[in-house]
């Protein structure tokens, strides 16, 4: 556990600096914030499309999942999350099609945004270069870029929050401008509390990653952002720490997943179970998550009650959301493990690349 107070050692594991890009996501909302101030889109603004679908993968893709949850009970229009090579059947003409891809050479996102606009679709592309620029260039379609030399997961401050807020000036978000400001200044002061600097008996994150150390973590969210934020807790942990987690999400799991930890009591004793809370939601849901965390506790190796913090939604998604994305690097520390590489992914890829 040593390990995490100690810089020297932290640096000569993270030799690409992920942990650094954790402790960057306040400048990446800032920064993406001016880039979607900047941003030239007036061939979308305020053109009254009958549906929007949100397209990519990965790291890319919780744009989608984020975003969509974000806006749904504002939003006047469909929202679709599309991770796949094909779109569904009712994506056509008068849609706006937004395909995220933070290297803009993901093959999946590039074949839905080509048949996207085969249908008559309005096209935005958000990448930081790659095929996705080239095709929006190529039919004249807004491209709006992000920085480059990151891994996708570490540019989430820059894909989620530029394509929220591009959303947002195209008028078909409903984002309030003291829900950015309040969430820039809660990650702020979050981010002096989750340093590599800080000491593990004053760092929630570091503290959060020495309670999963060793354990197979499980993260319950509820239907809603704190769903696609425990789906990307599980993403981060598998990519970063290089070790396996699981989600699922309040009520669904209450019809099935609740009774599957009844068995198998000598492999889910090696578990942590994390519970993502919010005060605000409805009784009827924190009871269920109460009622849930006490009839299982006693399968899991711990349990783990995490409240979101912040007034608005969205910067209750951002806190949450950095607080998994930063304990997931230490973690990876604690597992003698570089963060950054994604090996047996890069191998895939090649071997799809085979294919042609």
């Amino acid at each position: 556990m040593k390990i995490l107070d100690n810089l020297e050692e932290i640096k000569q594991l993270d030799r690409q600096d992920m942990l650094g890009v954790e402790e960057d996501f306040y400048n990446q909302l800032k920064e993406a914030a001016r880039i979607a101030g900047d941003a030239n889109i007036d061939s979308i603004k305020g053109a009254g499309f009958c549906g929007l679908a949100i397209l990519g993968m990965g790291g890319s893709g919780f744009t989608g999942d984020i975003i969509k949850n974000l806006i749904k009970d504002s939003v006047q229009i469909p929202v679709e999350v599309v991770k796949s090579y094909e779109l569904p059947a009712f994506i056509k003409k008068g849609w706006l099609a937004v395909a995220v891809s933070y290297s803009g050479n993901t093959e999946e996102t590039i074949a839905a945004v080509n048949e996207a606009m085969l249908r008559g679709c309005e096209v935005l592309a958000v990448s930081a270069g790659g095929e996705i620029k080239k095709i929006a260039r190529r039919h004249n379609k807004c491209h709006v870029g992000l920085p480059q030399g990151y891994q996708p997961r570490g540019a989430a401050g820059y894909l989620f929050f530029t394509t929220l807020l591009i959303l947002k000036k195209a008028q078909i978000a409903a984002i309030k401008s003291d829900d950015i400001q309040e969430t820039l200044e809660l990650i702020n002061q979050k981010k002096a509390m989750y340093l590599r600097d800080v000491n593990t008996g004053n760092n929630p994150a570091k503290q959060l990653a020495v309670h999963m150390y060793g354990r197979l973590p499980v993260i319950y969210g509820v239907c809603g952002y704190l769903s696609a934020v425990a789906y990307r807790w599980k993403c981060e942990i598998n990519e970063n720490a290089k070790c396996p987690a699981f989600w699922a999400e309040f009520p669904e799991l209450n019809h099935n997943e609740t009774v599957g930890w009844q068995n198998l009591a000598d492999i889910s004793e090696k578990m942590i179970l994390i519970v993502l809370k919010d005060s605000s939601f409805s009784k009827k849901l924190i009871v269920r998550q109460e009622i849930t965390a006490n009839l299982i506790r006693q399968s899991f190796a711990d349990v783990l009650e995490i409240e979101a913090e912040g007034k608005s939604v969205l910067a209750k998604a951002a806190s949450v959301m950095y607080l998994g994305d930063i304990a997931s690097v230490y973690l990876a520390l604690l597992y003698n493990t570089d963060p950054t590489p994604v090996d047996r992914i890069l191998a895939l890829k090649a071997e799809l690349a085979k294919l042609g």
